[in-house]
């Protein structure tokens, strides 16, 4: 297509989905595009817009329940949702639909194919959602993250990898830039879905080093930022005074919410979390050694499968295993005793981070045929 466009942007019902699409939304309109950003009715949203949008997008309201398979009514609700998903696209006259995945898409594609919109769907991870999967055969084209997608598509799916956009406070390259004391920096990310398990694993780890190596905990001079979440902020303070880690020296910071996770990775020399695409490419940009840690018993075991994709630049460690506290504790401890292995892998997760993300999904976007 050759000019300025109409087109609309369903970030979908999560953190994971919104950050990336507004993103995208704000390239578009830095190119003179005109912006809807269709918006499902969620709180979600309103949190991760911290209450606005790009300057300049308009908000194109359509609520779109969740799906639920304990309420066989919902779906019917659900996809019904399509109606009002038309008359918000007809009435922006868009030119095009972006969807970022989740359940929030359905409703916004089935509106575009009704209108003969062109859709472009963004997966980001490594396995695809349900949503994306289903919708493929509706697109123009699909913007993936992760390498090998064609096995994931079927046959004649048009790929493109774009990476994941991300928020543009994230600075290439500043992950453990922040003056150091010479201590090992460790930045935890519990908070978030399925934090439970991980804020109790960390814990659990260095519980294990005050019982067994006391003396190293001590050497290594170990001082640990903990986002554990506003829910688990407390529980995370207790799992902390049970390990006994700060009476062997090391520092703890419990952090129920952080807003400038910029400054955050900044003062990193490396990383716990989940392996959410989010997460995983946050890290890469930065350049902070992670390990990553699975929330497990996900559609398609995806997490595992993009933590996978890392392998050569980050750890793995599954939390459903025996020896896990042990495992993370020497993939932690390895890190914390070779500044070269720190900086050699700093270099590996720069490289998964692709240059300009959301100006690649806006090309894709720009170049659809007319």
């Amino acid at each position: 297509m050759i000019g300025a466009m109409k087109i609309a942007v369903s970030c979908g019902g999560t953190g994971g989905h919104m950050y990336p699409g507004l993103a995208v939304a704000a390239e578009l309109l830095a190119r003179g595009h005109e912006v809807g950003v269709v918006l499902s009715g969620r709180s979600v949203e309103s949190e991760r817009t911290g209450g606005g949008l790009p300057r300049g997008a308009a908000v194109l309201p359509v609520r779109i329940p969740r799906p639920s398979a304990r309420r066989p009514l919902s779906v019917f609700a659900w996809a019904g949702a399509s109606i009002p998903a038309r008359r918000a696209l007809r009435a922006f006259r868009a030119d095009a639909l972006l969807a970022m995945g989740s359940y929030t898409s359905l409703p916004p594609v089935l509106a575009a194919r009704s209108l003969g919109i062109p859709v472009v769907l963004h997966e980001a991870n490594a396995v695809p959602g349900k949503a994306v999967a289903r919708l493929a055969r509706f697109a123009r084209a699909v913007c993936v993250c992760f390498p090998g997608m064609e096995k994931r598509f079927a046959p004649g799916t048009r790929l493109v990898k774009t990476g994941l956009p991300l928020r543009s406070e994230f600075a290439r390259g500043v992950g453990g830039s922040a003056p150091s004391d010479g201590a090992f920096r460790l930045l935890v990310m519990g908070g978030s879905q399925g934090a439970k398990g991980l804020n109790k694993l960390v814990a659990e780890a260095f519980g294990l080093a005050t019982r067994t190596d006391p003396a190293g905990l001590a050497r290594r001079r170990v001082k640990i930022v903990h986002l554990a979440g506003r829910a688990g902020e407390e529980e995370a303070r207790a799992l902390w005074a049970a390990s006994g880690a700060a009476e062997r020296g090391v520092g703890i910071e419990v952090v129920g919410f952080e807003s400038d996770m910029a400054r955050r990775y900044a003062e990193a020399d490396a990383c716990v979390s989940r392996a959410g695409a989010s997460s995983c490419f946050e890290l890469a940009l930065a350049g902070v050694p992670a390990v990553f840690v699975p929330l497990p018993h996900l559609a398609g075991d995806h997490q595992s499968r993009n933590a996978e994709a890392f392998a050569g630049a980050a750890d793995l460690v599954s939390q459903e295993d025996p020896d896990a506290p042990a495992k993370l504790l020497a993939a932690l401890f390895a890190l914390a005793d070779d500044p070269a292995l720190r900086a050699a892998r700093r270099e590996k997760m720069l490289a998964f981070a692709p240059d300009a993300p959301a100006a690649r999904v806006a090309d894709v976007l720009e170049r659809l045929p007319a």
